[in-house]
């Protein structure tokens, strides 16, 4: 169940990328594969009850992991909405998304997170917050 949300954010993202990028200070997307390496789904499970944001690379791709940590109910949210070079720098925005009072909303624990990679560009990285949050922590590994 993981893997399909997994897949099917990460394949949101990229069609995002691919029509909202194109610009020559943006970021080449990579192209999917049906299913994540181990190593970097291990990443992934070992995040995802923290909130943050990390940067790591596997066989030369650049992964952009922003978790939301542990929720008590559905309805929270985050997405990687834009991935620009800026200054020598690589800036991730994520806007986090928090249920509303009247929203029904799925009584159990949720992990929200989002997860983008592309080819590694060799830059710092910076994690900018948008929505519910206003900074995003980053975790060292």
């Amino acid at each position: 169940m993981i893997r399909k949300t997994v897949f099917f954010m990460i394949l949101t993202v990229t069609m995002l990328f691919v029509f909202a990028c194109g610009g020559p200070d943006e970021p080449e997307e990579v192209t999917l594969t049906d299913e994540l390496p181990a190593e970097v789904q291990a990443r992934i499970d070992a995040a995802i009850d923290s909130f943050g944001g990390q940067t790591f690379i596997h066989e030369d791709i650049l992964y952009l992991l922003v978790t939301y940590g542990e929720k008590p109910t559905g309805g929270y949210e985050v997405e990687i909405t834009e991935i620009k070079e800026e200054e020598g720098k690589l800036i991730v925005t994520a806007y986090f998304t928090e249920p509303g009072e009247d929203d029904f909303v799925s009584q159990a624990l949720t992990y929200p997170y989002d997860l983008a990679m592309l080819d590694d560009p060799g830059l710092p990285v910076k994690f900018v917050a948008a929505g519910a949050e206003t900074e995003i922590p980053v975790i060292e590994y």
